[in-house]
């Protein structure tokens, strides 16, 4: 009985995720006046639903389980981040900046928790509802990527590639979702039951999502794939070929479905042309230009404030030499806004899970002689390269898509490779004190965000929509400290 609560508890608590991996990427109502506003608003209001899960009591003796099997040294190492991330927003120059992104940190964190905890306990059930909504995600995109194509053509209008393709991609780096996305789509053909009807449906939503990578794709997005692929073949004994085979189908398929989409906007009378690759070729030598130069103030700022960095979420107050919010480089913001002690601390966790997905596809391919690492495993291990690989190029995890697909994505994955690891649950049982730390945690991180939302949102809702010419950062007029 006790089980079944807990099931049903866990049950509960993941369904604003499986919501929001649907609804994120065409996400777009007019509860906030600006597009990026949106976005964040929604990922709010996920993370504040997960941090009231924890008042129930299963929830939160599960995630205080999944706390516990993490193991010393990534628990230590994630105190030290936001403890201080913390103490670096404090004095830092804006102060309220800093704990936006301090307590967005910590549930997050909760976040993957409570993946890690469903997964582990729901097994296959979790797994199931999580490929599901991925895909139900991409195939939203795609439709409407389709039926507004369809209707510009027939009513003879031009098609703005920044407006309204990115518009209804909802952020505006539509390529650092899919970097995350793209291969756990074809997780959905492969759950037990699935006819083939819906698989076939379930490829030809990866497909038309890998011919949106071919039409507005970053080289970030294509280095990160080939660095997936590769930590796939080379850490896989078996069962490597038949992963690569699909994977590489789908991309195929993409491409092509890319070509002859642009061979028919070519010819038909007032098409415009596809950005593809000639938009990555044209866009690359001033794209390396910046990026060395983001990458030089970052060591500098770095330099100049190596104890406690210049403020969590504070890269773009600092410099006035690019029209950037961040240096688009994950892991020389951390270093440059946390400090070294806690920016080490994210770097490490970084390489700790990188670390953990080599050693989970190698133990699967140990435990699986015949068929090599599953499925699952080889592409949660793939995405989680690919999407920290691309992060480096792009600093794609300031984007709400790109953190929630990334703590989905590492929990899942320590979830499944866990899911036989003995007593987590039954020695959180007995630390009263972890569980209600957690739960502290959760309402303080909750609160904070709630509280500064409303500030801001009461400062720049009278704003006009082209006050604000510079990138945002956290919130589309995220980069100014008056308010």
């Amino acid at each position: 009985m006790q089980e079944s609560s807990r099931s049903k508890s866990l049950t509960l608590a993941i369904l604003p995720i499986c919501l929001y991996l649907v609804i994120a990427p065409v996400w777009y109502p007019a509860i906030a006046a600006r597009m990026y506003d949106n976005a964040r608003l929604l990922q709010l209001g996920v993370l504040a639903l997960l941090a009231l899960s924890l008042l129930l009591p299963a929830v939160r003796g599960a995630v205080a389980g999944a706390w516990l099997a993490l193991g010393n040294l990534p628990r230590a190492l994630t105190a030290v981040m936001i403890a201080g991330g913390a103490i670096s927003a404090s004095f830092s120059g804006a102060p309220h900046l800093g704990a936006l992104e301090i307590a967005l940190v910590a549930q997050l964190v909760l976040l993957f928790l409570l993946v890690s905890a469903a997964v582990r306990v729901l097994k296959e059930k979790a797994e199931s509802v999580f490929a599901v909504a991925i895909a139900c995600g991409a195939a939203l995109v795609s439709v409407q990527f389709w039926v507004t194509q369809v209707s510009f053509l027939l009513e003879g209008k031009q098609f703005q590639w920044v407006s309204p393709f990115l518009d209804f991609a909802n952020v505006r780096f539509f390529s650092q979702y899919q970097a995350y996305a793209l291969l756990l789509i074809p997780l959905a053909a492969a759950l037990p039951g699935m006819s083939r009807t819906w698989r076939i449906v379930v490829y030809i939503i990866a497909a038309n999502f890998w011919a949106l990578q071919w039409m507005v794709g970053s080289r970030a997005v294509w280095v990160g794939a080939v660095a997936g692929t590769m930590a796939v073949l080379a850490l896989t004994r078996r069962g490597r070929m038949a992963w690569l085979g699909q994977q590489a189908m789908l991309v195929v398929s993409g491409a092509l479905i890319y070509v002859l989409f642009s061979q028919f906007v070519a010819s038909a009378p007032g098409g415009t042309p596809v950005p593809g690759v000639n938009s990555v070729v044209g866009f690359g030598s001033q794209s390396d230009t910046d990026r060395m130069a983001m990458a030089a103030i970052s060591l500098k700022m770095l330099g100049e404030h190596p104890l406690l960095g210049i403020g969590p979420g504070q890269w773009g107050l600092n410099q006035t030499l690019v029209n950037n919010a961040h240096p688009h480089n994950s892991f020389l913001q951390l270093l440059s806004e946390y400090g070294l002690l806690a920016g080490a601390a994210g770097v490490a966790l970084g390489v700790l899970l990188l670390l953990f997905a080599a050693r989970a596809l190698r133990a699967q391919t140990q435990l699986q002689t015949h068929q090599g690492a599953s499925p699952p495993t080889a592409s949660l291990c793939a995405a989680l390269v690919m999407g920290l690989v691309d992060s480096l190029f792009s600093g794609n995890l300031i984007m709400p898509h790109s953190q929630i697909l990334l703590c989905v994505i590492a929990g899942w994955l320590l979830g499944r490779t866990q899911a036989t690891a003995p007593g987590g649950e039954r020695d959180a049982g007995g630390r009263r004190s972890q569980k209600l730390a957690l739960a502290g945690v959760a309402m303080l991180a909750m609160s904070t965000t709630a509280v500064l939302t409303f500030e801001y949102l009461d400062v720049v809702q009278p704003m006009p929509g082209n006050l604000q010419p510079r990138n945002p950062h956290f919130w589309q007029y995220g980069r100014f400290a008056d308010w």
